[in-house]
This record gives structure tokens, C-alpha cells and sequence, in this order.
């Protein structure tokens, strides 16, 4: 019971935090603040897949070295495992990659044709203030497609964010899971070893949190919303506490899970996320001392999980 009580902890004060965010949607008077919380969670994401999953994933050293470095032959010849965590980062990159474009094609996004073509106004042959009223009547007519373009190509960058935020909530269900089942075995083994790794768990969901929270609430959802939808990663983190504490030996199944796909193929959503949905949301013109604001967030996302690596 006290590790289920734990992981109930862990999921709902994250949310005790965002109460005190004051931004409430993504409307343009909070678009400033906005860009600095997405670019806190894009270090967030990107400090937690190569500071946090991927050194985990890593296969434990050993005196043997697994590298088995034959000198007669002239070369080092690695084993096949070596390459299996980096394979599992870009099999999570491409699949994310993948999800995103089918999305899309389903959505019809793909078909839309962003350069809609003008063809140049239909000249006229009667007199010359005719002539004014059409070239008048044809800026009128080019001004409102125009803003059309705009429109759709607003509607396609929304579309997009709202994927990366779907994207972002399967990866964080799946750390999450992982997260449980550590916070299960640790219980077991002690309570003093389970309450330490409660603090080191719930510490680590802070800057992700507050990130996932930025880009639901760029992709249009209010801050009850996405608080909401955040509570639901929980229940990954709920199974994997609840699978931990079922089986014999939960330590092994910790480690394994550890060892295993899942920390490098999350590993490889956060970097897409990070990299492809929220940095480029980052890249649109804004004022000097607005850029020198979001460099600062990422390096700060970055920073606490350096924090969180140094002393889990």
C-alpha cells in the first residue's frame, strides 16, 4: 500500500505545481511566457533521454570490458549489442516520425496543397476607371486569400503541436511505467530505500511535467484540460507499480525493464518531440531579450536533469 500511496503522490503533485502557472491558454498576451515554458521542457525532454534513459540503458561495464577487443586481427570487434541501445533511440525517433505522418495523411493535411496558386486578375477591355474598380476589386480579392493562407497554414502548425502533444503523453505513459515498477521493488526492499526513491522519482517529474504541460496547452487545450490529460500517464505509472509488486522478484523485473527497449525507444520520442514539435516553435521571430529567455529555459530544463542524474 505504501508504494500504490507513493505513486499516487508522484502523479498528482506535479499538479499542485501547475496550479500556480498563471497562463491559462494559448492566447497571444500569454504567448511570451508560453515560448519560455516550452523551451524549459524541451531541455527537459532533451536532458532526460541523453543525461537520464540512455545512460540506464547502457549495459552495465563489467572487468571483461564486453567489447572484445581482438589486437591479433588489427581491430576491435564489437559485439552485436553493442549498437542495440542507439539502435532502439532512432527506432523511436523514426516510429514517432512515422506516427506523425499518418496522422496527418489521415487527417488530410498532406492533400491540403499549401501553395495555393493565384493565377494573375483577368485583364479588362472596357475603360480605364472600370479597369481601377477591377485591380481594386482583384487586391480585395488577393488580401482575402492571403489571409486565408495564413489561416490554413496556422490550422497546419496547430495540427502539428497537437500530434507532438498525443506523441508526448505515449512516451511519458511508457517512462512513467518504468518509473512505477522502480518505485515498487524499492519498496519492498525497504521503506527507508522506497521513500528515497519516491523523492528521486518525483524530483525527476517536475520539468517534465511543466513541460508537458506548455506544449497541451500550445496545442489549444485550456489549463483544467491539461491538467487532466496529464493524470491519465499516471495510470502507467500505477500498472507498473502494481506489476512490480505482483510478481516474485521485482528487482529483476526493474532491471530488466531498465535494460530492455523501453528506455532507449522512449529515449528516442523525446528527442523527436524535443527536436521536431517544440524547438521549432522556438525558431519564430521574436525580440532579443525573448530568444536570450528561452536559451536561458532550455539550458535550465537541461541543468535539473543533470541534477537529477548526478544525485538519483
Amino acid at each position: 500500500m505504501h508504494a500504490i500511496g507513493a505513486t499516487l503522490l508522484i502523479s498528482a503533485a506535479p499538479c499542485f505545481i501547475l496550479l500556480f502557472i498563471p497562463i491559462q491558454d494559448n492566447s497571444p498576451s500569454n504567448g511570451p511566457w508560453l515560448k519560455v515554458l516550452l523551451a524549459f521542457g524541451s531541455g527537459g525532454l532533451l536532458g532526460d533521454a541523453f543525461l537520464h534513459l540512455i545512460p540506464h540503458a547502457q549495459p552495465a561495464s563489467s572487468g571483461s570490458h564486453s567489447h572484445s577487443h581482438s589486437h591479433g586481427s588489427g581491430g576491435h570487434s564489437h559485439e552485436p549489442h553493442d549498437m542495440s541501445v542507439g539502435g532502439w533511440v532512432l527506432a523511436g525517433i523514426i516510429a514517432f516520425l512515422v506516427v506523425e505522418k499518418v496522422v496527418r495523411i489521415i487527417r488530410g493535411e498532406d492533400g491540403h496543397g499549401h501553395g495555393h496558386s493565384h493565377g494573375p486578375p483577368a485583364k479588362s477591355t472596357k475603360a480605364k476607371h472600370s479597369d481601377d474598380e477591377s485591380d481594386d476589386s482583384c487586391t480585395s480579392k488577393k488580401s482575402s486569400d492571403e489571409k486565408k493562407d495564413i489561416s490554413h497554414l496556422d490550422d497546419h502548425k496547430h495540427e502539428g503541436i497537437k500530434v507532438a502533444a498525443y506523441l508526448n503523453l505515449v512516451a511519458d505513459f511508457a517512462h512513467n511505467f518504468t518509473d512505477g515498477l522502480a518505485i515498487g521493488a524499492s519498496f519492498i526492499a525497504g521503506t527507508t530505500v522506497g521513500i528515497v526513491t519516491m523523492v528521486t522519482v518525483l524530483v525527476h517529474e517536475i520539468p517534465h511535467e511543466i513541460g508537458d504541460f506548455a506544449i497541451l496547452i500550445q496545442s489549444g487545450y485550456s489549463k483544467r484540460k491539461a491538467m487532466g490529460i496529464q493524470l491519465i500517464t499516471a495510470i502507467g505509472a500505477l500498472s507498473g507499480c502494481a506489476l512490480s509488486l505482483w510478481v516474485a522478484d521485482p528487482e529483476a523485473l526493474a532491471d530488466s525493464a531498465a535494460s530492455s527497449w523501453i528506455l532507449p525507444f522512449t529515449a528516442g520520442g523525446f528527442i523527436y518531440i524535443a527536436t521536431v514539435s517544440v524547438i521549432p516553435e522556438l525558431l519564430e521571430q521574436s525580440s532579443t531579450a525573448q530568444s536570450l529567455r528561452e536559451i536561458f529555459a532550455i539550458f535550465a530544463g537541461i541543468f535539473m536533469m543533470y541534477l537529477i542524474a548526478m544525485y538519483e
